[in-house]
């Protein structure tokens, strides 16, 4: 075969090839997808550190961050700030730590449809009370410690009365 005639069949049979592979790719599905919010994974925080002599007051403000970063902003990273690593979980179906809280949370805390109905805290401990979509109505109660919330319930909860 004559070489500039070798050379255009290569060229030719190549092209398609190149040209796909050229082709830039596009996604079927936005960034605001609920498929691609699912498999996003927020950014890790490191665990709270407990401070020593924390006031009532700093455990109030803390509480109320915790409560709007949590159930009315969904934003599982700020959240977790407030949660200590030896984090005791007094739910059956999880263990205790930090970790194993995020494990659970972290993968679906964004796509839920959360309806925030009230917050209260009494030192030490604060409560939140929301629905969730997937849960149904959820009271959580919460001991703070130096700062942080250190131990969990919301297995059979109720909402505390005046």
């Amino acid at each position: 075969m004559h070489i500039p005639t070798l050379f255009t069949t290569t060229l030719l049979l190549l092209l398609p090839t190149t040209t796909v592979l050229a082709h830039p790719v596009t996604s079927s599905t936005s960034p605001s997808s609920p498929l691609e919010a699912r498999q996003s994974r927020p950014t890790k925080p490191k665990p709270c550190v407990s401070i020593a002599n924390t006031t009532e007051a700093q455990h109030l403000a803390n509480h109320a961050k915790f409560t709007d970063a949590f159930i009315v902003k969904k934003n599982i990273t700020a959240a977790f700030e407030f949660i200590r690593q030896d984090y005791i979980n007094h739910n059956p179906a999880a263990q205790n730590g930090f970790d194993s809280a995020w494990n659970i949370l972290s993968p679906i805390w964004s796509s839920q449809s959360i309806t925030p109905l009230r917050n209260t805290y009494r030192h030490p401990q604060g409560w939140l009370n929301y629905r969730s979509g997937s849960f149904g109505e959820v009271v959580d109660r919460f001991r703070w410690d130096g700062g942080c919330i250190a131990e969990h319930w919301d297995q059979g909860e109720r909402y505390p009365t005046k």
